[in-house]
């Protein structure tokens, strides 16, 4: 398994979060408890933002910009659809690459944000359209790997419906 440590750390997270959920009788992600948990497991590693699903983190890689995702069970899974509704051949070539999920965080390659032409954008929203994915704008594109790629998408209402 690519990045075996990191995932190591990724199910202790998730064993954290089990009990801290338990323990507190609270049905909410603890996104804040969950930073302060990565922050100690990755003293390498920063706090990239949060969406309004999603909390983002920075990990340490020797070769690779690399960002663990943290959520709830059901935007985790959401994410890694999303990536595998592209076909094999062409799904690293559009959206940045996701190496594992576990219950509540997810690997991803992670690039340096920029300003997305608007040729670039449309032809990566066309591919997105054409396999069910929505929601491609300028903020979930970055540059991986010297080119614009995906690294966050949602499945289409009526995609998700049929799986």
């Amino acid at each position: 398994m690519r990045h075996a440590l990191i995932h190591k750390k990724a199910v202790f997270i998730d064993a954290f979060v089990d009990n801290y959920r338990k323990i507190r009788h609270r049905s909410t992600f603890p996104h804040k408890e969950v930073a302060h948990i990565i922050h100690l497991l990755f003293p390498g590693s920063s706090y990239s933002g949060r969406g309004a699903f999603k909390t983002v983190h920075r990990v340490s890689s020797r070769t690779r910009d690399l960002v663990l995702k943290t959520s709830n069970r059901r935007n985790i899974r959401n994410d890694d659809r999303a990536y595998r509704k592209l076909p094999k051949t062409i799904r690293n070539r559009y959206f940045a690459k996701v190496y594992w999920r576990t219950k509540y965080c997810l690997l991803q390659k992670f690039g340096k944000s920029s300003k997305v032409p608007s040729d670039k954008l449309n032809s990566l929203k066309s591919i997105a359209r054409k396999y069910g994915l929505t929601d491609v704008r300028p903020a979930n594109v970055r540059k991986v790997d010297g080119k614009f790629k995906i690294v966050d998408a949602s499945l289409s209402r009526a995609r998700r419906s049929h799986d």
